[in-house]
């Protein structure tokens, strides 16, 4: 997995934890880890609707449990890129 991923799909993510999860701004940071951020399974199940919504992308609850931040991103972009 990789850490970093280019800045518009950290900032992507990062403008959905705050404006549609209402998660403080300076919670959002990459090394925050996905499961402090998102901290229900309702959020989580949330924000795989929100992704494959607004990209197109199928991602896996797993996914968004696992990891930082930065490293989601990653992931993310790597299917944005592959797709």
């Amino acid at each position: 997995m990789t850490t970093s991923a280019p800045e518009s799909t950290i900032d992507l993510i990062s403008e959905l934890l705050v404006e549609t999860f209402e998660i403080p701004s300076e919670e959002v940071r990459a090394d925050a880890r996905m499961l402090d951020l998102l901290t229900d399974s309702i959020m989580i199940v949330e924000m795989a609707m929100v992704l494959q919504e607004r990209l197109g992308l199928k991602l896996a609850e797993e996914e968004l449990r696992d990891g930082t931040l930065a490293e989601f991103a990653g992931v993310v972009d790597a299917r944005r890129t592959a797709g």
